[in-house]
C-alpha cells in the first residue's frame, strides 16, 4: 500500500502570545500525539507565536491536529500539499526558538517579524522556508551531539 504523504503548515493562534511554559506544554502534548499517529514535523517559536510543519498521511495529520488543538480557531492552516518524502522523518516534532531579527535575516526580510501580528500573517512559502532552514540547523546540531531531538522510533520513546 502506498501512502499519500502531505505537508500541513500552520500557525498556532491560541491567545495573543504564548509564554515559554505554554510552549513547553504544547510541545510535550504534540510530540506524544504525533508519535501515536506516525506524524513527524518541526515547530518554530518566534515573537510569542508558533509555526508548525507536520508531515505524514493526511488522515493521521488531521487526527493529530484535532487532538492537539481543542478547536479549529486555535490554528490557521497556511498550506497543505502532497510530498514525495518527509523532510523531518526522525522527529515527532523538532523544536527551535528563533529571535525575530534572526528569522527576518534568514529570509532576507528584516521587517517581517517586527510584531506578533506580522508572524501571524506570514505567507506559506516564507514560513516553510524558515522551518526548513531551522530544521536543518537542528539536525546538524543533533548529529554533532549538541542537542537531543525526540525521535519517532520506538527505541527512544521509552527515553522521552
Amino acid at each position: 500500500m502506498i501512502l499519500a504523504w502531505q505537508h500541513l503548515l500552520f500557525s498556532a493562534t491560541r491567545g495573543l502570545s504564548l509564554s515559554e511554559h505554554d510552549t513547553v506544554q504544547f510541545l510535550t502534548k504534540a510530540r506524544k500525539v504525533n508519535r501515536k499517529n506516525d506524524v513527524s514535523g518541526m515547530m518554530l517559536y518566534t515573537h510569542g507565536r508558533l509555526l508548525l510543519l507536520l508531515e505524514g498521511e493526511a488522515t493521521s495529520m488531521d487526527l493529530s491536529c484535532s487532538t492537539i488543538f481543542s478547536d479549529k480557531r486555535e490554528y490557521q492552516t497556511l498550506l497543505r500539499e502532497p510530498i514525495a518524502e518527509r523532510e523531518f522523518p526522525e522527529w515527532t516534532l523538532g523544536f527551535e526558538a528563533v529571535e525575530s531579527v534572526e528569522a527576518g535575516r534568514l529570509l532576507g526580510k528584516p521587517l517581517l517579524f517586527d510584531s506578533a501580528a506580522c508572524v501571524a500573517g506570514i505567507d506559506a512559502e516564507s514560513a516553510k522556508t524558515l522551518l526548513s532552514i531551522m530544521g536543518r540547523r537542528r539536525w546538524q546540531s543533533d548529529r554533532s551531539g549538541m542537542f537531543r531531538a525526540i525521535r519517532r522510533t520506538a527505541r527512544s520513546s521509552a527515553a522521552s
